[in-house]
């Protein structure tokens, strides 16, 4: 009989690797493009070496590694609050069975929103459009005025009018219609951002930071197109960038819910 018949398969093992892993997996996600991952990448060196030494008997190093590992823990949840509090938001607010739009709506969608924008960048209009992927935006919409209207370059148009009363703030699309304006979006505090940016422009980067909406701005003052994703400002858009972006974000998420 061969050696490896007397080897007998633990499923429970198994099934506690696989949870780790997800789990790891979930955690790196949520602080991609944080700094807060990259003292995450270092607490894990620390774990293999930690490991390492443990098993060449190396006490002293054994015993240092483990007084910085302790500090680090607390690093973590301190200095990178902010970031590990955006995370857990986001998780929360994930929508199990969510699918996403169809192609057709997809298509009309950014059809609308393009249009609109290029309309209101001739102008130099300002715009501020949220519009909604996985993350739910229930806390956002509820702060503005919900008008769940189908969506329209026209409409789209109208409310940024600087004659309209509902132009300040910010529109919401969510399930493929117009669902609330005059919308309050967080700031973002990121000291990165160029100071020359309005409010407009820091608006779309922090509701892009806490959620993982597409966020679309028109400068008033340049008539500027840009585009605000995973706390990421991409600036100087024209109307054909624009759509490619916004097909392979849409499409990437049907992708992988499929």
């Amino acid at each position: 009989m061969p050696a490896w018949a007397h080897i007998t398969f633990n499923w429970k093992i198994v099934l506690e690797i696989c949870i780790l892993w997800l789990v790891l997996y979930q955690i790196m996600l949520f602080l991609k493009d944080t700094k807060a991952v990259n003292l995450l990448r270092g607490i894990i060196i620390l774990i293999v070496a930690f490991f390492i030494f443990q098993k060449l008997g190396l006490d002293i190093l054994n015993w240092i590694l483990a007084k910085i590992f302790a500090i680090s823990i607390i690093a973590l949840f301190v200095i990178f609050q902010p970031e590990l509090r955006q995370g857990l938001t986001r998780l929360g607010q994930h929508q199990i069975f969510y699918f996403g739009p169809k192609e057709e709506e997809i298509e009309s969608l950014i059809k609308e929103v393009i249009s609109a924008a290029g309309v209101l960048s001739k102008k130099n209009i300002g715009a501020l459009i949220a519009i909604q992927r996985e993350v739910g935006l229930k806390d956002y919409i509820e702060s503005g005025l919900i008008i769940d209207a189908e969506i329209s370059s026209e409409l789209l148009q109208s409310i940024f009018n600087p004659n309209s009363p509902l132009h300040d703030g910010g529109v919401i699309i969510s399930n493929n219609r117009i669902m609330a304006v005059t919308c309050l979006f967080p700031l973002s505090e990121n000291p990165d951002i160029d100071r020359a940016l309005g409010m407009r422009h820091r608006a779309a980067v922090g509701l892009s930071e806490r959620t993982d909406a597409a966020v679309l701005v028109v400068s008033e003052e340049t008539g500027r197109i840009s585009l605000a994703v995973n706390g990421r400002l991409t600036r100087k858009l024209n109307r054909e960038d624009l759509a490619l972006i916004l097909r392979g974000l849409f499409r990437k998420e049907k992708k992988k819910r499929r």
